[in-house]
């Protein structure tokens, strides 16, 4: 899959006082891409609802507060009503500017649509989506019988990951139907 122009490293979650700050959640391992002078593309998260208006430019005046959930104020935007139309803005970059990761690193959208294969090389699925929980993150596999698992991205459970050819590996243990598996094992009731 080519790699997206833009990449989401933050949303504007609502105004915070009265001079325009806005409280921004971010999507980034990286928050120092936040500082003065910084500038990101802003544009609505659903594009088309009343009062949203079209992509615009931000450049950061101030940051200040929790590094996870910063109060910023923007260059663009300094008071509560002009803020309070940015609620909601997805804060984008180019591409270009992510730094170049290890062979072993990856960013989030360089799995999405990965064919999933198991171990011997059979396509089982694809990638459908990257969540982050607080051990590590969780790939979301639509599998070829047209149901969705939730598989740990763990070397145990993924082993290979080709994304320059498209794919990745993953046991087949960890795409099983765990319900199923579940019900046989289930010692209660019954009668």
């Amino acid at each position: 899959m080519p790699r997206p122009d833009w990449i989401e490293v933050g949303r504007i979650s609502r105004p915070h006082g009265v001079r325009g700050e806005v409280r921004v959640i971010l999507d980034t391992d990286n928050p120092e891409r936040f500082t003065p002078g910084s500038v990101f593309r802003g544009r609505p998260a659903r594009p088309g609802l009343v009062g949203s208006e079209a992509q615009v430019w931000l450049t950061v005046r101030t940051v200040r507060g929790d590094e996870g959930f910063p109060i910023v104020a923007f260059n663009e935007f300094d008071d509560r009503d002009k803020a309070e139309g940015l609620r909601g803005y997805l804060l984008e970059v180019k591409s270009s500017q992510l730094p170049e990761l290890e062979d072993d690193e990856y960013y989030p959208f360089d799995l999405m649509d990965l064919e999933v294969r198991d171990p011997e090389g059979n396509v089982t699925g694809r990638v459908s989506d990257l969540v982050d929980s607080p051990a590590h993150a969780i790939l979301v596999v639509s599998c070829a019988s047209g149901v969705e698992r939730m598989v740990p991205f763990v070397l145990e459970a993924v082993p290979t990951v080709a994304v320059g050819e498209g794919y990745l590996v993953i046991e087949p243990r960890f795409l099983e139907d765990l319900g199923a598996v579940a019900s046989e094992t289930d010692r209660g009731g019954g009668a």
